[in-house]
């Protein structure tokens, strides 16, 4: 008996993928072979479940179904009654989208995700490069803000070590007998620098920067916020971060900065446990403005922490004072950083900050321009995440606009380290693009480092990501020339499938010249000039998604081409993008071969399926292409009768076709 669902084809589904609220959805199985007497759907959303017979249509049961006026997820799976027994048809395991698995027994269900059908995404920001800058990292502008910055901390008593050289090792050990590590030795990069830098990014056809925090702190990370309206003396002033914004807007660049409202350092403005600021602080009285942010048990220092970190004493996120201080107030935080020109916020521990807040977020920043970008650090699906006790809202329209893709960058490291095979790779990337409603989608920050993981290239190179190690052995681990030539293949690779799919492709500060290092702190050594050849490929890869609408706004399918080639097909078809808007017909197909052998082989496009909607899978299977070149890659392609394509494309390479 054949039974076949497969969420990810149009036949089987229709509309694909996320959907808005109080959509009709045709669900159909088809079942041949054997005497089937019903089939029902099972589905669920939150607590509710349902059962619903399906119409027989010859070899198709169908049934439309209309999901919720609610956003979240909704699940289902089949029950097939036969005269001996009743069957089940879902996901593979460990999987929510796909071509369905019969089983004996309940299985695992399909995703619907349905999201607010007023959501969209700032359209500058779907598409647009990111570059990830750790601000203390990256280029000194003003000489005297280092020595300036220093003493302003120093008067506090504040552990301040300064680096001279710009090329010395960071700190990774304890100073001044002290018995643990501190993140406190500086280089002295500052807003100058970066602001001295735009050519640079717009050379590498960057559109959003995202810093780190700038705002005052205790640290060089300043993930310990002192003073949210205060930029950091080391980095330089309030009145240079808006030339910053002004600067980069003149050149077509936004800023976003790192917004970090789970918690405050307890030396700052706000808790004050030290004294070092005048305001009378949550720690210091009752009294204080800033008393009902935090939650104190029984005594001053008996407080919630973050993570039970007595240096980041957590606030209280739903406290009406603290909400109208920080995102709601005329005098908040977020009017202060839109008033000095930020485009965006990225929430530090998202998932942390409760769903209200984050829409409270979104309405403060966008009021006045909803333009203003705000992306979450998460590290999981959002769309399915769970955190507190709660599924997580914050992908279905109401809160964020984006997430980190943190698992982009797991499947596709794994993947050209010999993990899994292309097809592992195709489910992933066609299981995000269902799974995500379109807006987020094609706004997803996809990476390859952070300064919270290992640099790309070392993980590629080597395998290594610092785990089990210690930090000396860490600060010791460079690569060989080998491993660094290997490294240094797959990160192109990497990149190839970064700008290549939908999505907002981020590099973080010196990956595009070969930088390595491993965990944190030596993934945040100074920025250094290196591989210009590696910087070139990756302003190539910018450049070339910039210039293609396919690539920046089009549509996207994936196949799996053999075990270690993978697909993408991004195209615009019947003159209009994947929004809709009007955009000229456009087909970019990009091979990734990570084997050490060859590929070539005919290739029909009809391979490309999975994720197509109706009429663009009708468009495809009808288009007589005439001519096929190469945009980039050592490759070749040759065009056959009948619209069939022969590509070749060497061991360990890629190439990027037009097709015409």
């Amino acid at each position: 008996m054949i039974m076949e669902h497969n969420s990810a084809q149009c036949r089987y589904r229709s509309p694909l993928g996320a959907v808005p609220a109080g959509t009709s959805v045709m669900l159909r199985l088809r079942a041949e072979g054997g005497e089937v007497r019903s089939v029902r759907i099972k589905t669920f959303f939150y607590a509710d479940s349902a059962e619903y017979a399906m119409e027989n249509h010859g070899r198709y049961w169908e049934k439309r179904l209309t999901v919720p006026d609610d956003i979240g997820v909704l699940w289902y799976f089949f029950l097939i009654e036969t005269p001996q027994e009743t069957l089940y048809l879902g996901p593979p395991m460990g999987r929510t989208q796909g071509a369905g698995v019969v089983y004996r027994q309940p299985p695992a269900s399909f995703q619907i995700t349905v999201y607010d059908r007023a959501f969209d995404t700032p359209a500058w920001f779907r598409g647009a490069t990111m570059y990830q800058i750790f601000p203390d990292r990256f280029k000194r502008g003003d000489p005297q803000n280092l020595p300036r910055g220093a003493a302003y901390h120093r008067a506090m008593g504040r552990t301040v070590v300064l680096h001279e050289r710009w090329d010395e090792p960071v700190l990774h050990e304890p100073v001044n007998g002290a018995p643990f590590y501190a993140p406190c030795d500086f280089y002295g990069g500052d807003l100058r620098g970066i602001i001295e830098s735009i050519p640079y990014f717009s050379s590498l056809g960057v559109g959003v920067l995202y810093l780190n925090p700038v705002s005052e702190a205790a640290s060089n990370h300043r993930y310990d916020t002192a003073n949210y309206k205060n930029v950091d003396p080391i980095l330089g002033t309030p009145a240079e971060f808006k030339e910053l914004c002004e600067k980069a807007a003149a050149a077509g660049i936004r800023v976003m900065i790192d917004g970090v409202y789970s918690h405050t350092g307890s030396d700052s403005l706000y808790f004050n446990k030290l004294g070092n600021y005048p305001s009378v602080g949550a720690y210091q009285s009752e009294r204080s403005p800033y008393y009902p942010w935090y939650t104190f048990h029984g005594s001053r220092d008996s407080y919630q922490c973050w993570w039970g970190f007595d240096t980041l004493p957590e606030v209280n996120e739903n406290d009406p004072v603290w909400q109208r201080d920080v995102i709601t107030g005329p005098y908040s935080v977020f009017s202060y950083w839109k008033s000095l020109g930020a485009m965006g916020i990225r929430l530090d521990v998202a998932d942390e900050l409760p769903d209200n807040v984050i829409e409270l977020m979104r309405t403060a920043l966008k009021d006045g321009d909803p333009d203003r970008v705000l992306l979450g650090e998460v590290w999981e699906d959002a769309t399915t995440k769970e955190s507190y006790g709660a599924k997580r809202r914050y992908a279905l329209g109401r809160g964020l606009d984006t997430v980190m893709n943190y698992p982009f960058k797991n499947a596709v490291l794994s993947f050209l380290q010999g993990g899994g095979t292309a097809e592992e790779l195709v489910n992933f990337l066609t299981a995000q693009r269902l799974n995500y409603p379109l807006p987020m989608y094609h706004a997803l920050m996809n990476l390859l480092s952070s300064h919270d993981e290992p640099r790309a290239l070392s993980v590629l190179g080597s395998g290594v990501t610092g785990d089990g190690m210690t930090r000396e052995e860490e600060a010791a681990f460079f690569l060989t020339e080998e491993q660094r030539k290997t490294g240094r293949a797959r990160l192109k690779l990497a990149g190839v499938l970064q700008f290549t799919i939908p999505g907002t492709p981020s590099i973080y500060y010196g990956d595009e010249q070969g930088m390595q290092g491993l965990k944190d702190p030596f993934n945040r050594a100074p920025f250094q000039e290196g591989d210009t050849a590696l910087a070139a490929f990756f302003q190539t890869l910018s450049l070339l998604r910039r210039e293609s609408a396919a690539l920046s706004r089009g549509g996207v399918s994936f196949a799996a081409l053999d075990g270690d080639a993978v697909g993408v097909l991004r195209y615009i078809a019947n003159g209009r993008d994947a929004f809709g808007a009007p955009a000229q017909d456009e087909y970019l197909l990009t091979i990734l071969n990570r084997g050490d052998r060859a590929y070539s082989d005919i290739l029909d496009l009809s391979r490309f399926a999975d994720g197509l909607p109706p009429q663009d899978r009708f468009a495809l299977s009808n288009l007589r292409f005439q001519e096929a070149s190469v945009l980039l890659g050592d490759s070749t392609i040759r065009l056959q009768d009948g619209g069939h394509f022969i590509p070749a494309v060497t061991a360990s390479h890629f190439g990027i076709f037009r097709l015409r």
